[in-house]
């Protein structure tokens, strides 16, 4: 009589240990990811890190143009791709934070203020940046900029143009990444 009632016992006893130590020694599919562009490094630094460069291909965006009543980041009349950013990184060496701050995507700009976009730009250590030549093909283009972090290395920043309606350029995206 006795075994019929250590029986049920026993079983979920085993269940729930069983669990337990799948929980301690399962494998880590759930690994640190990279932080997102302006998040503080490893305890102990002050240098913001950049967002990783993703491994996969990031989505493309069509090459057609968007509406120009969606919020955007016009390019000034007249300006190219290679003026526009040279006058972002220069703002961002004077630490002008509005000047920079104005010329961010607008996805950039809806993540953070002025105060938050210059704490993320100082926290970065740029002592430097080439800028490559423009390229564009119908409604796309692109300007890729290369970035001496100091002691953070060389990192690559992917600035994406797209016409809209109207004709003008928008500022569609910035995404930076490690250099390898």
């Amino acid at each position: 009589m006795e075994a019929k009632r250590i029986l049920p016992v026993a079983i979920i006893v085993l269940a729930l240990l069983s669990l337990v130590a799948y929980a301690i020694f399962k494998p880590n599919t759930n690994a640190e990811l990279p932080g997102a562009v302006g998040q503080l490094g490893s305890p102990g630094t002050t240098q913001a890190q950049p967002q990783q460069a993703p491994q996969t291909a990031p989505p493309t965006i069509p090459n057609e143009p968007v509406s120009s009543s969606e919020p955007a980041t016009i390019v000034p009349d007249g300006m190219d791709f290679k003026a526009y950013c040279e006058k972002y990184y220069s703002a961002w060496q004077a630490a002008d934070w509005q000047t920079a701050y104005d010329l961010q995507p607008m996805n950039k700009k809806e993540k953070s203020d002025v105060n938050g976009t210059a704490q993320q730009l100082q926290g970065y250590g740029m002592v430097g940046y080439t800028i490559g030549e423009p390229q564009t093909d119908d409604n796309l283009g692109s300007l890729s900029v290369n970035l001496d972090l100091g002691q953070n290395g060389i990192w690559k920043t992917n600035w994406t143009f797209v016409k809209n309606d109207k004709g003008q350029w928008t500022v569609q995206d910035s995404v930076t990444g490690m250099v390898q």
